[in-house]
This record gives C-alpha cells, sequence and structure tokens, in this order.
C-alpha cells in the first residue's frame, strides 16, 4: 500500500497522456517538492517504468525537445539539424532504419541514436500499461459512459475521475436520483475486457480520422473487422438482443458496429465506394447494433449506388426498403424520399420513373422567407461569414447617442433586424432554448426513480435511455399527464412551475439544461409565457417521443415582444447556406402548432470575400 504522497503522484500521472516523462519536468509541489523517492517507490512496485525499458526510439525522440533534438542532430550530422520537431524526428528514423557500415546488425544505428537519446533525456517514467488498463477498466465499469460519442470508454478513465473530483470539491452538483442497477451488463472479466479493447480501438480510428490520416483509419478498421469477424459468433453475444437498447450500446458487439460504420466514412474518402456499399449492406442486414444509425445507412447507401456507382434502379429499392424501415425517423426519410423526386425527375431516369410513383408521401408545408442585407466582412480563407453592423447605444448621463461599427455573425444581424421590428428580446440558441425548457419543465420526469438501469451510477447527467424509444415508452402516462398540465397551463401557472424548478436545481449538471441559455429566470419565465403551453406540449411531445432525431433542426432565433406576446421562431442563413431536412421538417412541425415560423436569408452586400480557393 502505497503512502498518501504516492497515491496523489499515481493519480496525478495517470491522468495524463501515456507518454515517457523527464523525472526533472514533473513538479507537484503540493505533494512534495522532491518527488524522487516517491517515483522510485512507484517503479519498484512496478507502476511505473524506467528509462531502462525504453526501446523505441520514436517514443524516445517524442521525449526529447526541440533544442535537445537539433543538438542530437549536428551530432549525427543530418542534412537539416536545424528543421523543425517532427522533420528531425522523421529524418532520425529514416537514419535508423539503415545499415550500419559498422555492424552487421541491422538495428545498430538506431540502438546508437537510442542511447544517446537517453543520456540526453535523463531520468523518465512512464505509467506501466498493466496496472493503468486494470484501473481504467475499474473506472469503465463503475461510470459506464452517458454516450459513446463522447469517447470516455476510449480513454484512460481520465474524464470521470476529473468529474468525481470536482464534485468532490463542490464545483459540480449532479441531479437528485436513485441508482437502480438490475442488468449485469458484462457477462464476465473477459467480455468487459474485450469491451473496453474495442472501444479504445474505435478512439484510435476516431483519432486518426480527425487528423486526416485516412489511410492508418483504414488500416486500423479493417484489422477491427477482421477481429470482430472471429468474434461474432462468440457464445457471450447471444444475450446482446435482449438487452434493452441502452445498455445493448455497452456491448462490443454494438462498438465494433460503430467501428464498421466509421469504416464506410474511409472508405468513401478514400473513393472506394464498392466496398463501402459492401459494408453498409453488411450493416444494415442485422437490427440488434446501432439501430439508430439505420437512417444515416440507408441514406448513405441510395447516395453512393445513385451518385457514384450509377446504379437509379437498385439505388430506388434501396430508398423503397429505408423508407419501410421503422428505425428510419425525421430528417433521413426525408432525405431519401426527396432523393427518390430527384431520380424520377431526372431526364436520364425516364425509365425508372414507374418505380418511384408507389412510394408514401411525405409532405412538408413551406415557411414565410425574408431577405435582409448586411454589408459582410472582408475575410481570408473558409469559415462563418462575418458581417459589420452599426451598434448605437446611449452614452452616460442619457440624451446623447453614439454609433459604432462592430463585427457580429448572420444570426447577431438578424437579431438586431428583428429588434428593430419590434421584437425587444431575442435568443440566439438554436435547439438548445427548447431544449433547455425542455429539460427544465419535465425535470422531475426525466429524472424520476423506478426504471430499472437507466442510473447506474451517481455522476449521471440524465437517464441512460433518454435517446432512445424506451425514455417515452417507459414513462408514457408521467408524461402525457405533464403535457396534458403544461397544454392547458395559464401564464402565471407556467411561470410558477418554471420558477418552482429553476429556484430548486439552478446550476446542477443536467444534460438538457444549459442555464446560461438565458439572462435571468425572469426572462426565461417572459418566453414561456409568450410560447403558451398549447405550442410548448406539442413541441415537448415531439422531443419525448424521439429526442435522439429530433434534438437537430430547431431554428436558430426565438424573438418575442415582451409588451404583446408575440413571439416569432427564425431559421437564419447566410450566403450560399441551406435548409437541413431536419430543419425543414421542424419548421413545417412548428407551424402547424402555431407558430409563426420564418427563413431569414441575409444577402451579403459590399466587402467581397477573399477567400482563398
Amino acid at each position: 500500500k502505497f503512502a498518501v504522497g504516492g497515491q496523489k503522484l499515481y493519480v496525478r500521472l495517470f491522468q495524463r497522456k501515456l507518454n515517457w516523462l523527464k523525472v526533472n519536468k514533473i513538479e507537484y509541489g503540493e505533494i512534495s517538492m522532491d518527488l524522487s523517492p516517491i517515483i522510485e517507490e512507484l517503479a519498484e512496485a512496478r507502476f511505473l517504468q524506467t528509462e531502462s525499458e525504453l526501446e523505441d526510439l520514436c517514443e524516445g525522440l517524442d521525449l526529447l525537445s526541440a533544442p535537445e533534438l537539433k543538438t542530437l542532430a549536428k551530432v549525427f550530422h543530418l542534412p537539416n539539424p536545424n528543421g523543425q520537431k517532427q522533420q528531425l524526428v522523421d529524418d532520425f528514423l529514416r537514419l535508423a532504419k539503415q545499415r550500419s557500415v559498422f555492424s552487421r546488425s541491422q538495428a545498430g544505428i538506431g540502438t546508437v541514436i537510442l542511447k544517446r537519446v537517453k543520456e540526453l533525456a535523463g531520468k523518465s517514467v512512464r505509467v506501466c500499461k498493466g496496472p493503468r488498463a486494470l484501473f481504467s477498466r475499474i473506472l469503465l465499469l463503475f461510470s459506464l459512459p452517458d454516450s459513446m460519442e463522447d469517447e470516455e470508454a476510449g480513454s484512460a478513465g481520465q474524464g470521470q475521475l476529473f468529474t468525481v473530483l470536482m464534485v468532490n470539491m463542490g464545483r459540480m452538483v449532479f441531479p437528485s436520483y436513485t441508482v437502480n442497477r438490475k442488468t449485469q451488463v458484462f457477462q464476465d472479466r473477459e467480455d468487459l475486457i474485450r469491451y473496453a479493447t474495442a472501444a479504445h480501438m474505435s478512439n484510435d480510428i476516431a483519432t486518426a480520422m480527425v487528423n486526416g490520416n485516412w489511410e492508418e483509419a483504414n488500416h486500423l478498421y479493417m484489422c477491427a473487422k477482421e477481429t470482430w469477424n472471429d468474434l461474432k459468433n462468440h457464445p457471450s453475444l447471444s444475450c446482446h438482443r435482449i438487452l434493452p437498447e441502452y445498455l445493448r450500446r455497452f456491448t462490443v458487439g454494438w462498438v465494433y458496429t460503430r467501428i464498421l460504420s466509421q469504416g464506410v466514412e474511409i472508405l468513401q474518402r478514400l473513393h472506394m465506394y464498392k466496398e463501402a456499399v459492401q459494408e453498409l449492406q453488411t450493416l444494415l442486414s442485422q437490427d440488434v447494433y446501432c439501430t439508430d444509425s439505420r437512417g444515416r445507412w440507408w441514406d448513405r447507401l441510395a447516395l453512393n449506388l445513385h451518385q457514384h456507382l450509377k446504379n437509379p434502379k437498385k439505388a430506388i429499392t434501396i430508398i423503397r426498403n429505408g423508407l419501410a424501415d421503422p428505425f428510419v425517423r425525421t430528417g433521413h426519410r426525408l432525405a431519401l424520399y426527396q432523393r427518390a423526386l430527384r431520380i424520377r425527375d431526372s431526364p436520364s431516369c425516364k425509365q425508372f420513373r414507374c418505380l418511384v410513383h408507389d412510394l408514401p408521401v411525405i409532405t412538408v408545408e413551406d415557411v414565410t422567407h425574408v431577405t435582409i442585407k448586411g454589408n459582410m466582412c472582408p475575410q481570408m480563407g473558409m469559415g462563418k461569414s462575418v458581417f459589420l453592423m452599426e451598434d448605437i447605444c446611449e452614452k452616460e448621463g442619457g440624451g446623447n447617442f453614439s454609433a459604432s461599427t462592430v463585427m457580429c455573425s448572420v444570426e447577431e444581424l438578424a437579431l438586431n433586424h428583428y429588434r428593430q421590428h419590434g421584437f425587444d428580446q431575442g435568443i440566439h440558441g438554436e435547439g438548445s432554448t427548447f431544449i433547455t425548457l425542455y429539460g427544465i419543465l419535465m425535470w422531475d420526469i426525466i429524472f424520476m426513480d423506478d426504471i430499472p438501469d437507466v442510473f447506474r451510477n451517481s455522476y449521471q447527467m440524465a437517464p441512460l435511455d433518454l435517446y432512445t424509444d424506451s425514455f417515452y415508452e417507459s414513462r408514457r402516462d408521467v408524461i402525457e399527464a405533464r403535457l396534458q398540465q403544461l397544454h392547458s397551463a395559464s401564464s402565471e401557472t407556467l411561470g410558477k412551475l418554471m420558477a418552482d424548478i429553476w429556484t430548486a436545481q439552478e446550476g446542477k449538471a443536467a444534460a438538457l439544461v444549459s442555464w446560461g441559455r438565458f439572462t435571468s429566470l425572469q426572462q426565461a419565465q417572459s418566453l414561456v409565457s409568450c410560447l403558451g403551453g398549447m405550442f410548448l406540449s406539442g413541441v415537448f411531445r415531439r422531443l419525448s417521443k424521439d429526442l435522439r432525431h429530433c434534438r437537430g433542426g430547431l431554428p436558430d432565433l426565438v424573438v418575442w415582444c415582451t409588451h404583446t406576446h408575440h413571439f416569432k421562431l427564425v431559421e437564419v442563413k447566410g450566403p450560399n447556406d441551406r435548409l437541413s431536412h431536419k430543419q425543414i421538417l421542424w419548421l413545417s412541425e412548428l407551424k402547424h402548432l402555431g407558430a409563426t415560423v420564418e427563413v431569414c436569408h441575409v444577402q451579403a452586400v459590399g466587402g467581397k470575400s477573399k477567400r482563398l480557393s
């Protein structure tokens, strides 16, 4: 058992990246001014590796600073000893592969370079992988991540440790709920290890993709695919189908299916569309894992067949099958239907029109479109458009006003336009405005007890089933009762309900609630008073039934007049921007619910863009 100092230091090092560290660069004065004895204790217990175990030249070179690398480069007479750090590392690795004239060993020069690297670096340590992996699995088991998209499962659990620390320091407070673990997610230790290994692999692939290393990502994906093909008939996987979807996400099959889905994007980036189509067909041939991605898979499969493989007949068959899939929702359904219409209307696809006429029709109602003009700020490169706006403010003492020109986003320009047209209040929050109102007014239902397995530890910002069909199905009666209460509520009742929950819960970490979205409780009360209970209940019913697919696409702006209680929902589109499928559906739905809805197009004048081609 380590002393307190050893425990503290190990936790600090555990939370850092798994790299070699120079001992003289490890400084934690709050633990001890001299960490050497503590480091020796951890090394003797095999919790830390020392430089004697450093055998990888690339890892050793990464340990050195740029000046140290330049010094070493001069010793080995590299062609450009004053180059950038990464260039020097590449040059050293290239040199290490050359055969030494003084040694029969292929690794002769590499060994010499590594020896000099160690001499320059001095004493170095790295957290041992074995104990680190064990602690990572414990943290993973303790706190199944709220979302695989957070990649928490692919890290070593550092995020969870940080959360616990913030709670212990009183800087973070979670909602009150009852932990109820009823179902065993992992069958045994090996099952957990398989899951953790797959999660790390998915994280590595995602990192390679973000960095644009598509060949490396493809190699990792192919290795993972081979592992999954060997594993997918394992007896332990037979119980996955009976797990509720929100627990199925924490199975090895779900993670490998996500990896195959990542593989589709990798193959498309490499223009391997035939292989991407085959992978998509494989993904769609099962309905156990990642069912919430089926809409995206059908949509992508239809696109690849139609545009890249030039097979519109097969694309129509795929569209038909996709529209019949109950897991295909909202934007993806509309995207498939609109692709069918494009094929029907294409002059080159006349012979296939008869295949389209009996598809289920999806109708959306268009909304009002307005156009305003704005002075665009000249800009270099890519990025969001920036506009210039006159900002008029009252001088101290009153009576006089001063005007100044400020840079603003396209949404801020639109907010100013509506302010000049009588809407004294406005929020640019996109979906988070309505999602926050939903999270507050449905708070007690979201965090209610009696639903097993949705709260499995004390550090959750939401129930595990929040983004699944199970959320509504398991709480149908209480949700419908709340929606009915809101539907018939007066402005005063809505304001009181808002105040009661806000006062009791403000500041707590909840996934749906952005406490800073409103300037104050009074502003939030003013908005719900204008929106009215009938309208809110309609929006909330849609969110309750399918939050996973309906959280995106809500309008950019909510503007309202505190005197007349009129409100307007506005989707803002800058130059060359267009509505997404989810936005089209939400605008139509909001209009159907009685809201005044607009699409505000901002037309740029002056200030020609200097974008780089």
